[in-house]
């Protein structure tokens, strides 16, 4: 028996060929319109079958709505389709097929597809006015986003939000994440309001735990669905224990934190007992330091989140931390190597036993400090910067000069210049005192006078390395490095300075070029 296949779409007929036994169904007059009813969008669909032999089924799909329906006909000769199907909103206009597939008693089949006529740009429901328009939500809280943890103690969240919308269906709030050592988190809440008054406009405020024994990055959303199926969603991130900076204090007193040195005349840093640490991962702190391994080492890290700074006020005038803040963090006594913001318990040293220069690597997720011994390398035998210097012979001392300079009153080495001297244990360490007196600006060190060969101008001379602008830390901030210039014009010809003017206990570090001052009298 020879069959002509005939499908309908709106003005579109498409022609199947002549196919001998098994007879094959027939489908007439098929159609598939999208359409915009009150809130939903339906696709409906119409279709005739026929088939004098009896029809099985119909399978009815379409992959972009994820439809895929199949009718049981029970051998009926004639049978017609009239189905809806909800399905999303069309937002990019796109052409869409249904697909049919059609089989009779005589195990014959049939395919094929008819277009998706496309009438959902007017609501089916006269005089219907949609809200197009998501729910509004305000988040009040958190403000706070970024937490240290170093106590350990759990962390409380707090969640509010206001949510406004003509007919809010749903309200889901969701706080999850994972902490450093892989312990997941996640809690939830799923509102549905009741009144008519929280339907409009909701309050929610809720406060969530979160575990700070170790660090961990989490999320937070707020999300709501009105009763129109319009859809928001907003949210954060929350941070514990990843902070922005952290630097090393060698502070042996918190006095001495109050009278370290500072450039006035630059208003920078770097010349105190705080030092910046370089980020070398995502929670992970470097720098290299000389460890005198003493009774007074008092080493402590201190670290920071945000925009916050451990100087501020004017030109970095003002010291903003202290040794005791619950941004500090220092070495276990019980547990060498291991970090804990519990200061009664803390050694305040490194994990080594000897002096020594190290690479001290601090990592915050782990919460473990290490410490790896290294030899510096620096070469002492440019005889403009380093004049008369050798290994056997080290300098005995380096002179402290500059006119505000109580003994030197001058710009080159006196009889009664102050002078810091050579350490018993490290050629490259000079430590002493000098006093100040009125502006105390453009101060220099420099080279014993007796290795300079009478070229007191010429060489081993130790003043600002660069222009102060082009003097940072690891974070951008504005410090001031005395190193090794030759002659007194060299680098950005001018010397170092402090304030205010009184005694200063000092050091100077030749291979790190780390110059450190306090003020210990007036």
């Amino acid at each position: 028996m020879a069959v002509v296949f005939y499908l309908f779409s709106c003005s579109k007929t498409l022609v199947f060929p002549d196919t001998e036994s098994p007879a094959l169904p027939q489908l007439e007059n098929a159609a598939a319109k999208l359409l915009w009813i009150g809130p939903e969008y339906k696709l409906a669909i119409h279709a005739e079958l026929e088939d004098t032999e009896g029809i099985t089924g119909v399978h009815i799909k379409n992959g972009e709505w994820k439809i895929d329906s199949a009718l049981t006909v029970d051998n009926k000769t004639s049978y017609t389709i009239i189905d809806t199907f909800l399905v999303a909103k069309d937002v990019n206009k796109t052409k869409h097929l249904v697909e049919f597939t059609i089989t009779n008693t005589k195990g014959g089949i049939i395919k094929g597809s008819v277009d998706v006529e496309d009438l959902s740009d007017k609501n089916q429901i006269p005089g219907y006015d949609p809200d197009l328009l998501p729910p509004e939500i305000e988040i009040i809280k958190p403000t706070v986003t970024q937490y240290l943890g170093f106590s350990g103690e759990p962390i409380d969240i707090d969640i509010e939000a206001t949510i406004e919308d003509e007919a809010i269906a749903s309200i889901e709030v969701r706080v999850w994440g994972e902490s450093a050592d892989g312990q997941p988190f996640m809690e939830e809440e799923i509102i549905e309001p009741d009144s008519d008054e929280e339907k409009t406009s909701y309050q929610y405020a809720k406060t969530f735990t979160l575990p700070s024994e170790t660090a961990g990055r989490y999320q937070y959303i707020v999300r709501s669905v009105d009763e129109s199926g319009n859809k928001k969603t907003v949210g954060g991130d929350i941070s514990i224990g990843f902070p922005d900076r952290l630097y090393l204090s060698d502070a042996e007193s918190e006095e001495e934190v109050i009278r370290q040195g500072y450039d006035h005349m630059g208003g920078s840093r770097g010349i105190g007992t705080l030092l910046s640490m370089e980020r070398e991962g995502t929670n992970t702190f470097a720098l290299n330091i000389y460890y005198p391994n003493k009774s007074a080492d008092n080493i402590r890290f201190i670290a920071f989140l945000n925009n916050e700074k451990p100087f501020t006020g004017n030109n970095q005038s003002q010291v903003n931390y202290s040794l005791n803040g619950d941004n500090v963090i220092a070495m276990s006594a019980s547990s060498p190597g291991n970090l804990t913001a519990d200061l009664s318990t803390a050694s305040f040293k490194l994990p080594v036993s000897a002096s020594g220069y190290y690479r001290v690597t601090v990592d915050l997720t782990e919460r473990t400090v290490r410490a790896v011994s290294y030899t510096p390398n620096i070469n002492m035998n440019d005889a403009v910067k380093y004049p008369g210097w050798s290994d056997a012979k080290p300098w005995d001392y380096m002179a402290v000069t500059g006119t505000t300079v109580v003994g030197t009153a001058d710009w080159t080495e006196k009889a009664a210049s102050p002078k810091l001297v050579r350490d018993a244990t490290n050629k490259y360490l000079f430590t002493g005192t000098f006093t100040t007196n009125g502006a105390s600006s453009n101060m220099s060190l420099n080279a014993p006078v007796a290795v300079l060969g009478g070229d007191i101008w010429g060489k081993g001379w130790f003043r600002l390395v660069a222009a102060r602008n082009n003097m940072i830390d690891d974070y951008g901030d504005l410090v001031t490095i005395v190193g090794p210039v030759g002659l007194s014009g060299g680098g950005a010809n001018w010397g170092f300075s402090t304030s205010p003017a009184g005694t200063y206990k000092a050091s100077y570090d030749l291979a790190l070029q780390r110059f450190r001052l306090v003020r210990i009298e007036n």
